[in-house]
């Protein structure tokens, strides 16, 4: 086993039969090694409160960070209902260090102490550090609306360093998402994990979808709540109907998940879509969406195929051998898949990378975006 490969695993059944099950076949897989970091990401129908002290007492030496999602998966297998964990071995990482926010009543105050307490721990201030060595992973509250303003927070702290995560999901109830560091949990928070990777790494963006030619302008919207009243001065739902040829009375997730709309920023989407017909006419968005922007109406392209050809993109730019990956895919592209009957094939599209991960409710890099596959790939 080279001493530069990730560790995956994959359990399903209830806490008591999938726990056990996820921490023995994550030592099978460290033989010996010992982890700097852990990630785990697992099912609502977990409790955090057993999975987090359980977790990290087990691996008493590595930062740990865990959520919960709208679905599960390595490379290996897919599911609902079950936990998927990554454990990053000496090797991969110099060391990593995990931090928990608390969001109430001030999100931005909440990521800054996360963020004082990194630095306090690291003793240096996360803006002096060399990009090139250190990176981020968070793992942000999903239900509450904070991923702006946690993501502005760090980039206006640590503007060279990338950070790169999701939202939790609680398999699309929407009602409570939790994250936890170490043996802490939060409902309403962010759990920052800091690395030092002992190897080159590549951060991965995958965005299925292209261009219509067709633009929107927000008119009006309601940028605390994610919600848009008017593009083009006219209803939000009609125009945006109009602009995908759908029917507004009956406009639903089907129209989004096919045609979200988006800014190209040099030749590269970034996806903002929509969550919800208003009775007034607005549309409510995953993500904020500011007054004056002209935002492309997309159609969506090849969720599997585009997916693999970035990770194979980053594994070649990487010398053509790699640790193996952190993924983070977001939930529509799963009900995308699932509409589609590709959910199976999912696993194979991660390029036989070892990898981990779970279906999101957002991404996070450069800002919080929906639709899109994010993940660092590390090399040897």
């Amino acid at each position: 086993m080279n001493a530069r490969t990730v560790v995956r695993a994959h359990a399903v059944g209830p806490t008591a039969q999938a726990l056990p099950a996820l921490l023995s076949a994550l030592d099978r897989g460290l033989t010996g090694r010992t982890p700097a970091a852990v990630l785990y990401f697992a099912s609502s129908e977990h409790d955090p409160l057993v999975l987090a002290p359980a977790v990290s007492q087990h691996f008493p030496d590595a930062a740990v960070i865990g959520c919960s999602t709208a679905g599960e998966f390595t490379d290996q297998a897919i599911g609902l209902g079950g936990i998927s964990a990554i454990a990053l071995p000496h090797g991969v990482l110099h060391r990593a260090i995990a931090v928990l926010g608390h969001l109430d009543p001030d999100p931005a105050e909440g990521t800054a102490a996360a963020v004082r307490a990194l630095e306090q721990r690291l003793g240096s201030q996360l803006r002096a550090l060399d990009p090139d060595r250190y990176l981020g992973f968070l793992l942000v509250d999903g239900m509450h609306g904070s991923e702006e303003q946690v993501n502005d927070m760090l980039g206006n702290t640590a503007p060279l360093l990338d950070f790169v995560g999701g939202s939790a999901g609680d398999d699309f109830a929407f009602r409570s998402t939790w994250v936890a560091a170490g043996a802490e949990v939060s409902f309403h928070g962010v759990a920052l994990l800091l690395c030092e990777s002992a190897v080159p790494y590549r951060i991965v963006k995958s965005c299925s979808f292209s261009p219509t030619g067709r633009t929107l302008e927000v008119t009006e919207a309601d940028v605390e709540n994610r919600t848009v009243y008017e593009f083009d001065n006219r209803s939000a739902t009609a125009a945006y109907a109009e602009a995908i040829g759908a029917n507004p009375a009956t406009l639903g997730a089907e129209d989004w998940i096919e045609h979200p709309v988006g800014l190209m920023i040099d030749g590269q989407p970034w996806i903002r879509s929509p969550q919800q017909v208003l009775a007034d006419g607005g549309l409510r968005f995953y993500c904020q969406i500011m007054p004056g922007m002209r935002v492309e109406v997309m159609r969506s392209t090849d969720v599997l195929g585009e997916t693999t050809a970035a990770l194979e993109a980053a594994r070649a730019d990487l010398g053509g051998t790699v640790a193996g990956a952190v993924i983070f895919n977001c939930c529509l592209r799963r009900m995308e898949m699932d509409a589609r009957g590709l959910t199976g094939r999912f696993p194979e599209a991660l390029a036989g990378i070892p990898s981990a991960g779970f279906h999101t409710y957002g991404e996070s890099w450069f800002g919080h975006v929906n639709q899109t596959l994010t993940g660092v790939v590390f090399g040897i």
